[in-house]
Parts: structure tokens; sequence; C-alpha cells
């Protein structure tokens, strides 16, 4: 199975993922469990420590905040997946 890219790319940011979900919780208002559907839908692709654990990148901790405010408008994970890959194509 192919792994696929997050929707958005690390461009003029930093790509390094470095914050645990507790802190990107805390930096984001965003509960851990909707973090991670955020993944499942392939919004997100954070880096894993040899152990596994998720680390994000300060794309995704912007991200993170993005999808949940388009959530809070009523758009579901599709929608926000395919209004992100449409705004990244008018970036490329």
């Amino acid at each position: 199975m192919e792994k696929k890219k997050p929707v958005v790319s690390s461009s003029n940011h930093d790509g390094i993922g470095k914050y645990t979900m507790l802190v990107t919780t805390m930096l984001t208002g965003v509960e851990a469990h909707r973090i991670r559907r955020f993944e499942e839908a392939g919004l997100l692709k954070p880096a894993r420590t040899e152990t596994g654990r998720r680390l994000y990148s300060d794309d995704e901790i912007e991200l993170v905040r993005e999808v949940a405010r388009l959530e809070s408008e009523g758009i579901n994970l599709p929608g926000v997946k395919a209004i992100l890959e449409m705004r990244r194509g008018e970036r490329d």
C-alpha cells in the first residue's frame, strides 16, 4: 500500500517534527483524538520516534489549527482535504 503525502508541504516553514501530541494539543487547543482523526484522513503525517511517538512540525501545528477551523465551520474531513489540496495547487 502506497503511503500518501500530507496535503500541506513544507515551504518557508519548519517541517521538522519536534512537538509531542501533548504539546500539540496545548498549542492548538485541539483534542488528541481529533488530531488522530486528521491523521487517519490523510491530512497529517507526523514524524515518528523510534518508539512510535508522534512528533509534529511547525507546519503541522498550523495545519491542525486550519483543519479545526474549517471543521468548526461545518466542513467534513474529505471536504477539508479537498479545500487544502486546491489551495496547494494554487501555490504550485
